[in-house]
C-alpha cells in the first residue's frame, strides 16, 4: 500500500509540474507521430525534427548540399541520441527523479529567445501540430534525462585531489612544454609555376620589405598593407607557437633572431617570409597548479565514458524499444 501511495504521489507531482497527463508523459495517443517508443517513453517526430535541425547546419558543405549517405548518417545519429535519452527517462521515472517547473520554464524561455518567439501565442503557432502541452512534455523529458545521468553517472565519478596529483606525478613528461615563440611575419607569395623573372621580382620585393622592417618601420602596418597571408589583417600576428610546430626553414630563422629583430627574407615552399620575433619562453615543466584542472577533466571523462557505457547496457536490457518509422 505504501509503494502504491508513493507511485500515485510521484505521478501527481509530474502532472503538477508539467500540466500534462501521465499518458502524454509516457506515450503519445497517436502512433503516427511516434518514431519509436522505449519502455514507456515516446520518441516523437517533432523531437526528431528539432534534434536533426541542430546537426544539419554543422554538416553542410560550402555549397549547402548534403549527400544521401550524409543525410542517412545524420538520421541515424539523431535516432541514437533520442533513444539514449528515452532510456534515461525510463530510469528517472523508476527512480522517482523529478525536475522542477522552474527548469522547464527556463528551458522553454531559452527556446523562445533563440528562435525569436515573442510570446506564448507565437509559440503555439510555431509548434503547430505538436502543441504547447506536448512540447512542454518533451522539454521535461529532455531535462529528466539530464538529471538521470547526473544521478546515475556524474555523481559517482569520485575523482579525488590525490588521483589528480598521482596522475601528474606519473605522467610528468607529458607536461614538458617546449620552447615557445611569439612572432609576426610578412609573406611574399611566389607562384611555383612563375618564370625566372617573376621569381626574381618577388625576391626583390621581399628584400625591400625586409629592409624597411629592419630600419624600424611599423611592422603591423608593413604586414597589413603588403603581406599575401591572411594574417595581414592582424598585422601579421602568428600568435604563440612552439618548437616543431612550423616548417623547418621558418623555425631555423626564428631561432636565429633576438626578440625585437626582423629577419632577412626566408624562403619556404610558400614564398618569402619576413619575420619579426616578439617573444620567447624557454622550455619548462608545467607546474601542477597549471594543469590540474585539465588532468581532472581527463580522468573524469574517461571514468564517465566507462560508467555511461555500463549504465546504458543495463538500461537496454531492461527496457524494450519499438520502432514505428523507418529512418
Amino acid at each position: 500500500m505504501r509503494c502504491l501511495f508513493r507511485l500515485i504521489s510521484l505521478l501527481a507531482l509530474v502532472v503538477s509540474i508539467l500540466g500534462v497527463s501521465t499518458d502524454e508523459l509516457h506515450a503519445s495517443k497517436h502512433e503516427d507521430v511516434l518514431v519509436a517508443k522505449v519502455g514507456r517513453v515516446p520518441v516523437t517526430v517533432f523531437e526528431f525534427y528539432r534534434e536533426q535541425q541542430k546537426i544539419i547546419p554543422l554538416n553542410m558543405s560550402f555549397h549547402g548540399g548534403l549527400s544521401e549517405d550524409k543525410k542517412k548518417a545524420i538520421r541515424e545519429e539523431v535516432l541514437e541520441t533520442l533513444v539514449s535519452r528515452a532510456y534515461r527517462v525510463n530510469y528517472a521515472i523508476d527512480e522517482e527523479i523529478v525536475v522542477s517547473t522552474d527548469r522547464v520554464d527556463k528551458k522553454i524561455e531559452s527556446f523562445k529567445k533563440k528562435h525569436k518567439i515573442a510570446n506564448d501565442s507565437s509559440l503555439k503557432d510555431a509548434l503547430g501540430d505538436e502543441g504547447v502541452q506536448n512540447f512542454r512534455a518533451s522539454v521535461y523529458r529532455e531535462l529528466l534525462a539530464e538529471e538521470a545521468k547526473r544521478v546515475a553517472v556524474d555523481s559517482k565519478l569520485g575523482v579525488t585531489d590525490g588521483d589528480v596529483l598521482s596522475s601528474y606525478e606519473k605522467n610528468k613528461k607529458m607536461y614538458n612544454r617546449p620552447r615557445q615563440f611569439k612572432a609576426r611575419h610578412i609573406l611574399v607569395k611566389v607562384d611555383p609555376s612563375s618564370n625566372k623573372e617573376e621569381k626574381e621580382e618577388r625576391a626583390k620585393r621581399a628584400r625591400e620589405l625586409a629592409d624597411r622592417g629592419q630600419k624600424g618601420e611599423d611592422f603591423y602596418d608593413l604586414a597589413y598593407y603588403n603581406s599575401d597571408d591572411r594574417s595581414r589583417y592582424v598585422g601579421g600576428d602568428l600568435g604563440t607557437f612552439h618548437e616543431g610546430q612550423t616548417i623547418s626553414e621558418f623555425e631555423l630563422a626564428v631561432k636565429a633572431l633576438k626578440v625585437g629583430e626582423v629577419s632577412d627574407p626566408v624562403q619556404t615552399m610558400y614564398g618569402w617570409h619576413i619575420i619579426k620575433l616578439e617573444g620567447v619562453e624557454e622550455p619548462r615543466l608545467l607546474e601542477y597548479d597549471e594543469v590540474k584542472g585539465k588532468i581532472r577533466d581527463s580522468i573524469e571523462a574517461k571514468i564517465e565514458e566507462e560508467k555511461m557505457s555500463e549504465w546504458m547496457e543495463i538500461l537496454k536490457a531492461k527496457y524494450e524499444i519499438k520502432m514505428f518509422m523507418a529512418i
